[in-house]
């Protein structure tokens, strides 16, 4: 038998929960969804309308420090528009080489920036078409 695996979500292990949570609704602008755990230590945001982000609770201490190539990539249309809201947020954001403020392109043409969250877990944004079709 052939598997059938698709993606259902991402959980993250955050420090403090409300400042995660407003970083993934105010900044990605991710909509926060029901959490059918009920528990108070973690909150779902959804991707797409049939994925999501999990954050829950970790422990108190700060956040390592994380490699770029150790990152997950979210895509849109509005690339440039995007941009200029994580300026008017105050997120940095780099290209591959670090530089601050720029984006790369992927060898396929994509232009594609990294910023960080709360917790040090890169966030890359990669142009796509208005279907969502990357590259």
């Amino acid at each position: 038998m052939k598997t059938e695996l698709r993606l259902d979500h991402i959980a993250l292990s955050v420090r403090d929960l409300a400042t995660s949570a407003k970083f993934y609704s105010e900044v990605l602008g991710l909509p926060e969804i029901e959490n059918k755990t009920r528990r108070p230590t973690i909150r779902w945001f959804g991707i797409d309308g049939t994925r999501a982000f999990h954050l829950v609770t970790g422990r108190d201490e700060p956040p390592p420090d994380r490699p770029l190539s150790s990152h997950f990539c979210l895509s849109t249309p509005k690339f440039d528009e995007t941009l200029e809201w994580l300026r008017e947020k105050g997120i940095t954001f780099v290209n591959l080489a670090g530089e601050l403020g720029k984006y790369s392109f992927r060898a396929d043409g994509v232009r594609q920036t990294y910023c960080r969250d709360p917790d040090n877990y890169w966030v890359e944004i990669c142009e796509s078409d208005e279907n969502g079709k990357v590259g």
